[in-house]
């Protein structure tokens, strides 16, 4: 499967000479917006109605989980963000989806992701192609926490390529990995430190 992030890869198929006679209708469904930092584009008890392709900027999704919110998702340029329980089966969400930066992204709708779905088998197949890839991240997601320390997991997380390390709030990013605020800085600080003695 292409390693190109799910803009990248839409972008790319639009530009082919396969999807030309579609490109403008897609287009036209497309609505490109700036989203503001802080802005809370799901909350808990609504329904997820669009799709967010993330052009620049940061998307967290969190769930409380007592007085405590988790986070589930950081998603940043190239990648897709939505609930993804409500916005397939347009049920209310459990989570929040929320900006950390002020964010440049490309919406569909629901209805437009339907409609383009229906019409249009190349499309179809598309967004098959991009949501297999969203599983498959999430299944390298679920192998982390099954396999590696809760120090293996800041150690990895910190060293890819898609980390948001020192970008977000380091308490997102530890309630990312399943731990706390305070385990990850010291996690961080002993990792600091054998990098110096090396």
């Amino acid at each position: 499967m292409d390693n190109k992030r799910p803009l990248h890869q839409l972008l790319q198929a639009l530009s082919t000479p396969t999807f030309e006679p579609f490109k403008e209708h897609f287009m036209q469904l497309v609505k490109p917006n700036l989203i503001r930092k802080g802005r809370v584009l799901v909350d808990i008890g609504q329904v997820n109605s669009a799709i967010y392709f993330i052009e620049t900027g940061v998307i967290r999704s969190y769930y409380l989980k007592g007085s405590e919110d988790i986070t589930s998702r950081l998603v940043a340029e190239g990648e897709i963000a939505c609930v993804a329980e409500s916005f397939f089966s347009q049920h209310v969400s459990d989570e929040v989806m929320e900006t950390l930066e002020d964010t440049m992204v490309y919406s569909i709708s629901y209805e437009a992701y339907r409609q383009l779905a229906q019409e249009n088998i190349l499309i179809a197949q598309l967004i098959i192609q991009l949501l297999e890839q969203r599983l498959v991240s999430f299944s390298e997601r679920v192998r982390l926490f099954k396999y590696l320390s809760v120090e293996q997991r800041i150690e990895y997380y910190i060293n890819q390529p898609y980390s948001l390390f020192r970008r977000v709030p380091d308490h997102y990013i530890a309630t990312y990995l399943g731990t706390t605020p305070a385990t990850f800085s010291r996690c961080l600080k002993t990792a600091n430190l054998e990098k110096i003695q090396h």
